[in-house]
């Protein structure tokens, strides 16, 4: 019975494996050994695989997730696995601190570089905390409960994932009405 227990929960990629897996990578960009490996990508795809990874974590919450892709998206290269693990990070963020309303997660193409947003009607951060909130293992409120821990880890890595790939960030919070993360990394047309 103990194998197949270790292997739904090894199949689940439990929360607890994610957070290993994140403190591996941060130490891995640490210590400049986590490589930048270049493909095509069609962010499209990287979104709806995004929005259906995190519907576990939104479980039965009455939100909604809106794409938003104001313009067709060309086919693009760029590191694959980091833009998808910087969306599900952001996403996975919103979806913990989302308890209704919407989530929208938003891209778009321009000047070779790709822009993504993600905007939530969150709890929001309120401005003395935000200037932290890319520290490691930050957390917003001490007494949050368990399930708003380990937010600061994921935006960590957010952080060193971006300045590995040159990007940039930019954060707009307002607390209880919600959180706007926008990034963008540079990528060249397919």
């Amino acid at each position: 019975a103990s194998q197949s227990t270790l292997r739904k929960a090894l199949d689940e990629g439990t929360a607890f494996q994610r957070t290993l897996q994140n403190i591996l990578d941060l130490w891995r960009i640490k210590q400049d050994e986590l490589p930048i490996e270049i493909q095509e990508l069609s962010i499209t795809d990287v979104i709806d695989e995004t929005i259906f990874s995190v519907q576990e974590t939104l479980g039965q919450k009455p939100v909604e997730i809106l794409k938003e892709i104001p313009a067709p998206l060309p086919k693009v290269r760029g590191d694959l696995a980091k833009i998808n693990q910087i969306l599900f990070l952001l996403l996975d963020n919103a979806a913990k601190f989302t308890e209704q309303g919407t989530i929208k997660i938003g891209a778009r193409f321009e000047d070779d570089r790709l822009h993504c947003w993600i905007e939530d009607t969150g709890i929001g951060i309120c401005p003395d905390d935000q200037k932290y909130i890319w520290n490691e293992f930050y957390q917003v409120d001490d007494r949050a409960s368990d399930r708003y821990r380990g937010a600061g880890l994921g935006l960590t890595l957010v952080h060193d994932l971006l300045a590995l790939l040159d990007g940039d960030s930019m954060l707009q919070s307002e607390a209880g009405v919600g959180t706007r993360v926008e990034f963008s990394v540079p990528v060249s047309a397919a």
